[in-house]
Protein backbone atom coordinates (compact mmCIF):
# COMPACT_ATOMS: atom_id res chain seq x y z
CA UNK A 1 0.00 0.00 0.00
CA UNK A 2 1.64 3.56 -0.96
CA UNK A 3 1.88 6.01 1.84
CA UNK A 4 1.10 9.57 0.82
CA UNK A 5 2.37 12.58 2.46
CA UNK A 6 -0.69 13.96 4.64
CA UNK A 7 -1.17 16.49 6.98
CA UNK A 8 -2.79 14.73 10.02
CA UNK A 9 -6.12 15.04 10.66
CA UNK A 10 -5.95 17.24 13.86
CA UNK A 11 -3.02 19.72 13.02
CA UNK A 12 0.14 19.43 15.37
CA UNK A 13 1.68 22.62 15.79
CA UNK A 14 5.05 23.25 17.07
CA UNK A 15 5.15 27.07 18.38
CA UNK A 16 8.92 28.34 17.84
CA UNK A 17 8.59 31.31 19.57
CA UNK A 18 10.06 29.72 22.87
CA UNK A 19 12.32 27.42 21.42
CA UNK A 20 15.73 27.66 21.81
CA UNK A 21 17.79 26.46 18.60
CA UNK A 22 20.85 28.49 18.94
CA UNK A 23 23.89 27.09 17.06
CA UNK A 24 26.82 26.28 19.13
CA UNK A 25 29.54 26.53 16.24
CA UNK A 26 30.30 28.69 13.59
CA UNK A 27 30.23 27.48 10.41
CA UNK A 28 32.53 28.00 7.57
CA UNK A 29 31.06 28.45 3.74
CA UNK A 30 33.48 27.61 1.60
CA UNK A 31 32.99 30.05 -1.88
CA UNK A 32 31.97 27.11 -4.01
CA UNK A 33 29.06 26.09 -2.35
CA UNK A 34 28.02 29.37 -1.25
CA UNK A 35 28.32 30.58 -4.89
CA UNK A 36 25.75 27.62 -5.14
CA UNK A 37 23.30 27.94 -2.98
CA UNK A 38 23.27 31.64 -2.64
CA UNK A 39 23.99 30.09 1.24
CA UNK A 40 20.20 29.48 1.42
CA UNK A 41 19.40 26.52 0.83
CA UNK A 42 16.02 26.44 0.85
CA UNK A 43 15.71 29.35 -1.95
CA UNK A 44 17.87 26.55 -3.77
CA UNK A 45 16.17 23.74 -3.34
CA UNK A 46 12.92 25.47 -4.66
CA UNK A 47 14.78 25.98 -7.70
CA UNK A 48 14.23 22.28 -8.38
CA UNK A 49 11.46 21.80 -11.51
CA UNK A 50 8.40 20.46 -9.44
CA UNK A 51 5.55 22.20 -8.34
CA UNK A 52 2.62 22.14 -5.78
CA UNK A 53 5.23 22.29 -2.49
CA UNK A 54 3.92 20.62 0.52
CA UNK A 55 4.31 23.40 3.13
CA UNK A 56 5.84 22.03 6.60
CA UNK A 57 6.02 25.64 8.49
CA UNK A 58 3.77 28.65 8.92
CA UNK A 59 4.44 31.91 11.06
CA UNK A 60 5.50 30.87 14.57
CA UNK A 61 4.79 27.02 13.91
CA UNK A 62 5.79 23.83 12.15
CA UNK A 63 3.06 21.52 10.40
CA UNK A 64 4.06 17.46 10.46
CA UNK A 65 3.63 15.28 8.23
CA UNK A 66 4.52 11.49 7.22
CA UNK A 67 6.69 12.44 4.96
CA UNK A 68 9.14 10.41 7.48
CA UNK A 69 7.36 7.52 7.33
CA UNK A 70 6.94 7.25 3.39
CA UNK A 71 10.82 7.80 2.87
CA UNK A 72 12.39 6.70 5.84
CA UNK A 73 15.49 7.32 3.96
CA UNK A 74 14.97 11.07 3.21
CA UNK A 75 18.22 12.74 4.16
CA UNK A 76 19.67 9.75 6.47
CA UNK A 77 23.28 9.69 6.02
CA UNK A 78 26.25 7.83 7.93
CA UNK A 79 29.74 8.89 8.37
CA UNK A 80 32.34 6.25 9.28
CA UNK A 81 31.25 5.42 12.66
CA UNK A 82 27.66 5.81 13.11
CA UNK A 83 24.51 8.07 11.76
CA UNK A 84 24.69 11.75 11.81
CA UNK A 85 21.16 13.76 13.78
CA UNK A 86 20.99 17.73 13.69
CA UNK A 87 20.82 17.80 17.31
CA UNK A 88 20.38 21.50 18.83
CA UNK A 89 22.73 23.36 21.68
CA UNK A 90 25.02 20.29 21.29
CA UNK A 91 28.63 21.26 21.16
CA UNK A 92 29.32 17.58 18.76
CA UNK A 93 26.57 18.59 16.13
CA UNK A 94 27.73 17.13 12.96
CA UNK A 95 24.84 19.36 11.13
CA UNK A 96 24.97 23.08 10.67
CA UNK A 97 21.74 23.07 8.49
CA UNK A 98 19.34 20.35 7.03
CA UNK A 99 16.79 21.58 4.85
CA UNK A 100 14.03 18.99 2.70
CA UNK A 101 11.45 20.47 0.64
CA UNK A 102 8.56 18.16 0.28
CA UNK A 103 6.31 18.40 -2.87
CA UNK A 104 3.27 16.48 -4.02
CA UNK A 105 4.00 17.47 -8.11
CA UNK A 106 1.13 16.74 -10.15
CA UNK A 107 2.69 14.64 -12.74
CA UNK A 108 5.42 12.69 -10.20
CA UNK A 109 3.41 13.06 -6.98
CA UNK A 110 4.72 12.55 -3.72
CA UNK A 111 8.85 13.77 -3.70
CA UNK A 112 11.66 15.33 -2.05
CA UNK A 113 15.12 17.07 -3.10
CA UNK A 114 17.14 17.66 0.50
CA UNK A 115 20.49 19.98 1.32
CA UNK A 116 22.32 19.44 4.41
CA UNK A 117 25.05 21.33 5.58
CA UNK A 118 27.97 19.42 7.47
CA UNK A 119 30.53 21.44 9.70
CA UNK A 120 33.69 19.20 9.15
CA UNK A 121 34.22 17.72 5.65
CA UNK A 122 33.61 13.88 6.04
CA UNK A 123 32.48 11.19 3.74
CA UNK A 124 28.80 10.22 4.71
CA UNK A 125 27.03 6.95 3.36
CA UNK A 126 23.85 5.89 2.72
CA UNK A 127 22.74 2.73 4.01
CA UNK A 128 21.08 -0.42 2.63
CA UNK A 129 18.22 -0.90 5.01
CA UNK A 130 16.42 2.24 6.44
CA UNK A 131 13.79 1.93 8.81
CA UNK A 132 11.03 4.53 10.31
CA UNK A 133 8.94 3.77 13.36
CA UNK A 134 4.92 4.53 12.87
CA UNK A 135 3.85 8.49 13.45
CA UNK A 136 1.03 8.12 16.45
CA UNK A 137 -0.84 11.34 14.48
CA UNK A 138 -1.09 9.26 11.63
CA UNK A 139 -1.07 5.35 12.64
CA UNK A 140 -2.65 6.36 16.17
CA UNK A 141 -2.70 3.06 18.78
CA UNK A 142 -0.67 1.33 16.45
CA UNK A 143 2.14 4.04 15.75
CA UNK A 144 4.32 1.74 18.58
CA UNK A 145 3.76 -1.68 16.71
CA UNK A 146 4.23 0.12 12.87
CA UNK A 147 7.55 -0.28 10.95
CA UNK A 148 8.17 1.51 7.62
CA UNK A 149 10.91 0.21 5.84
CA UNK A 150 13.30 1.04 2.74
CA UNK A 151 15.75 -0.67 0.37
CA UNK A 152 18.34 0.47 -1.51
CA UNK A 153 20.16 -0.89 -4.15
CA UNK A 154 23.36 0.03 -6.35
CA UNK A 155 23.52 0.47 -9.76
CA UNK A 156 26.09 1.22 -12.15
CA UNK A 157 26.55 5.55 -11.74
CA UNK A 158 28.69 6.03 -9.11
CA UNK A 159 31.91 8.18 -8.97
CA UNK A 160 34.10 8.78 -5.94
CA UNK A 161 36.84 11.72 -6.98
CA UNK A 162 39.12 13.94 -5.24
CA UNK A 163 36.00 16.38 -5.54
CA UNK A 164 32.78 14.78 -4.84
CA UNK A 165 31.31 11.82 -4.59
CA UNK A 166 27.64 10.84 -6.32
CA UNK A 167 25.43 8.04 -7.51
CA UNK A 168 22.62 7.22 -8.74
CA UNK A 169 20.18 4.25 -6.45
CA UNK A 170 16.92 2.30 -6.99
CA UNK A 171 14.85 2.97 -3.48
CA UNK A 172 11.79 1.05 -2.69
CA UNK A 173 9.61 2.23 0.41
CA UNK A 174 5.50 1.05 0.66
CA UNK A 175 5.67 -0.25 -2.85
CA UNK A 176 6.83 2.52 -4.51
CA UNK A 177 10.34 2.32 -6.41
CA UNK A 178 12.13 5.57 -6.69
CA UNK A 179 15.17 7.22 -8.19
CA UNK A 180 17.72 8.34 -5.82
CA UNK A 181 20.02 10.58 -6.71
CA UNK A 182 23.11 11.30 -3.87
CA UNK A 183 25.73 14.24 -4.45
CA UNK A 184 28.34 15.32 -2.27
CA UNK A 185 30.78 17.81 -2.15
CA UNK A 186 32.80 20.16 0.19
CA UNK A 187 30.19 20.33 3.01
CA UNK A 188 27.16 20.16 1.04
CA UNK A 189 24.77 16.71 0.83
CA UNK A 190 22.30 16.41 -1.57
CA UNK A 191 19.44 14.02 -2.17
CA UNK A 192 16.47 13.72 -4.18
CA UNK A 193 13.59 11.00 -4.52
CA UNK A 194 11.79 10.78 -7.86
CA UNK A 195 9.14 7.97 -7.99
CA UNK A 196 8.95 5.27 -11.30
CA UNK A 197 6.07 6.48 -13.00
CA UNK A 198 4.74 3.60 -14.98
CA UNK A 199 7.89 1.86 -15.13
CA UNK A 200 9.18 4.25 -17.42
CA UNK A 201 12.94 4.45 -16.62
CA UNK A 202 13.82 6.76 -19.07
CA UNK A 203 11.11 9.41 -18.24
CA UNK A 204 12.50 9.52 -14.34
CA UNK A 205 15.76 9.72 -15.32
CA UNK A 206 15.34 12.66 -17.39
CA UNK A 207 13.41 14.02 -15.08
CA UNK A 208 16.51 13.35 -12.52
CA UNK A 209 18.60 15.31 -14.55
CA UNK A 210 16.49 18.11 -14.63
CA UNK A 211 16.87 17.90 -11.22
CA UNK A 212 20.82 18.13 -11.57
CA UNK A 213 20.84 21.25 -14.32
CA UNK A 214 17.78 23.17 -12.05
CA UNK A 215 20.05 23.35 -9.36
CA UNK A 216 23.42 23.76 -11.42
CA UNK A 217 25.15 21.43 -9.85
CA UNK A 218 25.63 20.04 -13.66
CA UNK A 219 26.59 15.95 -12.24
CA UNK A 220 28.08 14.60 -15.08
CA UNK A 221 27.42 10.87 -13.90
CA UNK A 222 23.83 11.73 -14.15
CA UNK A 223 23.97 13.61 -17.08
CA UNK A 224 25.75 10.77 -18.87
CA UNK A 225 23.57 8.00 -17.50
CA UNK A 226 21.68 6.27 -19.79
CA UNK A 227 18.71 3.46 -19.05
CA UNK A 228 20.86 0.65 -19.19
CA UNK A 229 23.40 2.12 -16.30
CA UNK A 230 20.56 1.71 -14.11
CA UNK A 231 20.12 -1.90 -14.00
CA UNK A 232 20.12 -3.38 -10.41
CA UNK A 233 23.61 -4.53 -9.35
CA UNK A 234 23.58 -6.93 -6.75
CA UNK A 235 26.95 -5.50 -5.08
CA UNK A 236 26.95 -2.94 -1.80
CA UNK A 237 30.49 -1.81 -2.52
CA UNK A 238 29.52 2.24 -1.67
CA UNK A 239 27.18 1.55 1.19
CA UNK A 240 27.96 2.28 4.89
CA UNK A 241 29.98 -0.80 6.25
CA UNK A 242 29.55 -1.54 9.74
CA UNK A 243 32.84 -1.00 11.48
CA UNK A 244 31.95 -2.47 14.78
CA UNK A 245 32.39 -5.92 16.54
CA UNK A 246 29.74 -6.73 19.04
CA UNK A 247 31.10 -8.95 22.34
CA UNK A 248 30.08 -10.60 25.38
CA UNK A 249 26.47 -11.75 24.34
CA UNK A 250 23.47 -10.68 26.30
CA UNK A 251 21.56 -14.23 27.64
CA UNK A 252 18.29 -12.37 28.06
CA UNK A 253 18.47 -10.35 25.31
CA UNK A 254 20.39 -12.51 22.87
CA UNK A 255 22.87 -9.26 22.32
CA UNK A 256 26.36 -7.57 22.38
CA UNK A 257 26.58 -5.96 25.46
CA UNK A 258 29.39 -4.03 24.11
CA UNK A 259 30.25 -2.90 20.72
CA UNK A 260 34.15 -2.38 19.64
CA UNK A 261 35.19 0.08 16.79
CA UNK A 262 37.85 -2.97 15.35
CA UNK A 263 36.65 -4.06 11.97
CA UNK A 264 37.90 -0.75 9.88
CA UNK A 265 41.20 -1.72 11.63
CA UNK A 266 44.63 -3.65 11.26
CA UNK A 267 43.63 -5.71 14.87
CA UNK A 268 42.84 -9.10 14.11
CA UNK A 269 40.90 -11.03 16.44
CA UNK A 270 42.57 -14.20 18.44
CA UNK A 271 40.95 -17.31 18.04
CA UNK A 272 42.09 -18.55 21.32
CA UNK A 273 42.92 -15.59 23.46
CA UNK A 274 46.36 -15.99 25.30
CA UNK A 275 44.90 -12.86 27.63
CA UNK A 276 41.71 -11.16 28.30
CA UNK A 277 38.16 -12.39 27.30
CA UNK A 278 38.37 -11.04 23.22
CA UNK A 279 41.92 -10.41 21.99
CA UNK A 280 43.06 -8.42 19.09
CA UNK A 281 46.40 -7.61 17.60
CA UNK A 282 48.47 -6.74 14.75
CA UNK A 283 52.45 -6.44 14.04
CA UNK A 284 54.32 -3.44 13.09
CA UNK A 285 57.94 -2.72 12.06
CA UNK A 286 58.21 -1.14 15.48
CA UNK A 287 56.62 -3.65 17.28
CA UNK A 288 52.59 -5.10 18.06
CA UNK A 289 49.82 -3.54 19.13
CA UNK A 290 47.74 -5.14 21.32
CA UNK A 291 44.48 -4.54 22.80
CA UNK A 292 42.00 -7.10 25.07
CA UNK A 293 39.11 -6.67 26.95
CA UNK A 294 38.04 -8.23 30.43
CA UNK A 295 34.78 -8.57 31.90
CA UNK A 296 34.67 -7.17 35.71
CA UNK A 297 32.10 -7.75 38.29
CA UNK A 298 31.77 -4.37 40.95
CA UNK A 299 30.19 -3.67 43.84
CA UNK A 300 29.94 -0.11 43.15
CA UNK A 301 27.13 1.49 42.00
CA UNK A 302 26.91 3.99 38.84
CA UNK A 303 28.00 7.40 41.18
CA UNK A 304 30.37 5.20 43.40
CA UNK A 305 32.43 3.87 39.87
CA UNK A 306 32.59 7.42 38.60
CA UNK A 307 33.99 9.25 42.00
CA UNK A 308 36.60 6.49 42.12
CA UNK A 309 38.32 7.18 38.17
CA UNK A 310 37.01 10.70 38.17
CA UNK A 311 40.91 11.58 38.19
CA UNK A 312 41.45 10.07 34.93
CA UNK A 313 41.11 11.19 31.18
CA UNK A 314 38.09 10.92 30.26
CA UNK A 315 35.85 10.23 26.85
CA UNK A 316 32.11 10.69 27.18
CA UNK A 317 30.19 8.30 25.14
CA UNK A 318 26.68 7.98 24.80
CA UNK A 319 25.55 6.22 27.96
CA UNK A 320 28.68 6.15 30.22
CA UNK A 321 31.74 7.58 30.35
CA UNK A 322 35.29 5.56 29.46
CA UNK A 323 37.83 6.32 32.31
CA UNK A 324 41.55 5.87 30.70
CA UNK A 325 45.22 5.79 31.48
CA UNK A 326 48.33 5.77 29.71
CA UNK A 327 52.29 5.14 30.98
CA UNK A 328 55.26 4.86 28.36
CA UNK A 329 57.22 1.93 29.50
CA UNK A 330 60.91 0.63 27.97
CA UNK A 331 59.24 2.46 24.19
CA UNK A 332 55.75 1.41 24.77
CA UNK A 333 52.90 3.11 25.88
CA UNK A 334 50.74 0.56 28.19
CA UNK A 335 46.97 1.66 28.99
CA UNK A 336 44.05 0.64 30.74
CA UNK A 337 40.72 2.00 30.37
CA UNK A 338 37.30 1.30 32.46
CA UNK A 339 33.75 2.05 31.80
CA UNK A 340 30.63 0.64 33.31
CA UNK A 341 28.67 -1.90 31.36
CA UNK A 342 25.44 -2.00 34.38
CA UNK A 343 25.21 -1.56 37.83
CA UNK A 344 27.41 -4.90 38.61
CA UNK A 345 29.89 -4.63 35.88
CA UNK A 346 32.18 -2.85 33.98
CA UNK A 347 34.73 -3.82 31.31
CA UNK A 348 38.13 -3.40 31.01
CA UNK A 349 40.34 -2.86 28.06
CA UNK A 350 43.78 -3.28 28.07
CA UNK A 351 45.97 -2.11 25.28
CA UNK A 352 49.43 -1.34 24.87
CA UNK A 353 51.45 0.07 21.59
CA UNK A 354 55.20 1.33 20.72
CA UNK A 355 55.41 4.62 22.16
CA UNK A 356 56.50 6.42 18.55
CA UNK A 357 53.59 4.82 16.42
CA UNK A 358 51.47 7.52 15.96
CA UNK A 359 48.98 5.75 14.01
CA UNK A 360 48.68 3.14 16.86
CA UNK A 361 47.69 5.66 19.32
CA UNK A 362 45.15 7.37 17.45
CA UNK A 363 43.42 4.18 16.52
CA UNK A 364 43.37 2.49 19.94
CA UNK A 365 42.16 6.18 21.17
CA UNK A 366 39.21 6.13 18.36
CA UNK A 367 38.41 2.46 19.48
CA UNK A 368 38.06 3.95 23.05
CA UNK A 369 36.12 6.86 22.23
CA UNK A 370 33.25 5.33 20.32
CA UNK A 371 32.90 2.12 23.06
CA UNK A 372 28.86 1.78 22.63
CA UNK A 373 27.44 -0.19 25.52
CA UNK A 374 23.88 -0.64 24.50
CA UNK A 375 20.88 0.13 27.02
CA UNK A 376 19.41 -3.38 27.47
Amino acid sequence: MHSKIQYPIIALLLVLVGCNTEKTRKFEWDAETAQLTGKDLGAWLRRAPFTNELSQSGENHLVFTNASQVFPFMARYKNAIEELWHTFNDPDNPIYQEETVLFQDQEWGDLFVSGTLLYDKQEVFLDRYYSEAGNPAFDGLNAGATTYSATLHETSVFARTPDYKTGIYWASASGTDYLLGFYQKNRLVFSTAIPLRTADTLATLSKLKQVSNSLNLQIPEWNNANVQDLRLKDTYNSFWKDPFTGIYLDNKFLMPRVYLKVKDTPLQPARFPTEGDYYYDYDTPTGKVILYTVLKETSDDRQTFIKANEKLQTYKITWESVFYEETPVEGRVIGLAKVLVKDSEYLEVHFSYPERNESARKMIHGILKTIKIPNL
